[in-house]
């Protein structure tokens, strides 16, 4: 799951006057200042990003504005972003004089969005290389050097789980008469003894089809939904089910669309891989606010930032089980595609 968080807020202050019945709108009144964060920490990552935007407020065309860098990032220099480190007796009042680790982030202009109607071109981001510590609960603070604003916010990691099925290395499929279908079964133990941090509240697995293409390591992710987690205080084992017309498909059409290349199975390390990412309780929440709506009831933005708005939780995406052989039948069909196998 790369981070993504395109969302400007606009804050309307309002004077209302009763005067001869009439109402006077003011909708550029007073200005707060709004800090946006979007932060998802992964502890296996060699690098952790934060991404930290403001809010804008202005007489004039709003399109215009947000195309402005100015209106939506802050200046290299204007703004401070830190996590801390605590152990989760020792959260109490956040003394950040009292951490046990202080990681401050690096400001770096070379990501950049997607076009559109917001401002496209470089954008700041803040990162770390630092390796973060599973034990601990991380306190992040974005201060203001300019006005004093402090934003704040905190997560615990996603603790430990790991991927169980299929056993071995043999990555295939059996038939299951329940759904007429070839099915391959993917296990996981939601986490692993000692925990340390969160136990994940969402997982999804993919699989990941390792090949050689025109002499170089390639690869492509095949997706499938994501499941709740429905336990918060135990190890338990976990399953989904994978079809293989469904796997068989999504490797036809999105290799083909890759264009023509000779390609071919690795055979010195493994061609599949079964990934189970997952997520902590603040990232669930997020995304399931900002999943389509299913009835005209409004959502409430979901924010778990203090003093600003956004996103600040943990994630796990490197958690992984790998297979180095296949059934014949299964390579046959996907070189029967004319997909360059």
């Amino acid at each position: 799951m790369k981070a993504k968080l395109l969302i400007i807020i606009l804050f309307i202050a309002s004077l209302i006057v009763f005067v001869s019945c009439e109402v006077e709108f003011n909708p550029n009144g007073d200005w707060k200042e709004t800090t946006i964060v979007y932060g998802v920490l992964d502890q296996d990552a060699d690098t952790n990003f934060i991404r930290v935007q403001k809010c804008f407020l202005g007489d004039g065309n709003y399109i215009q504005f947000a195309r402005e860098k100015d209106s939506i990032y802050y200046k290299q220099d204007e703004i401070e972003v830190s996590i801390y480190g605590f152990y989760d007796w020792e959260t109490s009042g956040w003394d950040t004089t009292k951490a046990k680790q202080t990681i401050h982030f690096n400001y770096t202009e070379i990501y950049s969005k997607p076009e559109g109607e917001f401002y496209s071109e470089t954008a700041p981001i803040y990162f770390t290389k630092t390796k973060l510590n599973a034990d601990f609960t991380y306190y992040l603070v974005v201060r203001n050097h300019k006005t004093g604003n402090i934003t704040t916010a905190n997560t615990r990691l996603v603790s430990d789980y790991k991927v169980t099925g299929p056993s071995g290395s043999i990555f295939g499929f059996n038939y299951n008469a329940t759904y007429n279908a070839n099915i391959l079964t993917c296990k996981w133990v939601s986490a692993t003894s000692p925990i340390k941090g969160e136990m994940a509240r969402s997982f999804q697995p993919a699989i990941r089809f390792n090949f050689m293409e025109n002499g170089n390591r390639s690869h492509i992710n095949i997706s499938s939904n994501s499941i709740i987690n429905p336990f918060t205080d135990t190890d338990k084992t976990l399953e989904y089910k994978i079809f293989e017309a469904d796997v068989l498909f999504q490797i036809k059409n999105k290799i083909s669309e890759r264009g023509n290349a000779s390609r071919s199975f690795m055979n010195d390390s493994p061609s599949f891989e079964i990934y189970v990412y997952g997520s902590g309780e603040s990232l669930k929440e997020y995304i399931d606010n900002n999943a389509p709506l299913v009835s005209l009831t409004e959502k409430p933005l979901y924010s778990n930032i203090e003093n600003g708005t956004g996103i600040f939780s943990s994630r796990r995406l490197h958690i992984k089980k790998g297979y180095t052989e296949w059934s014949e039948a299964f390579e046959m069909t996907i070189k029967s595609y004319g997909i360059g196998f």
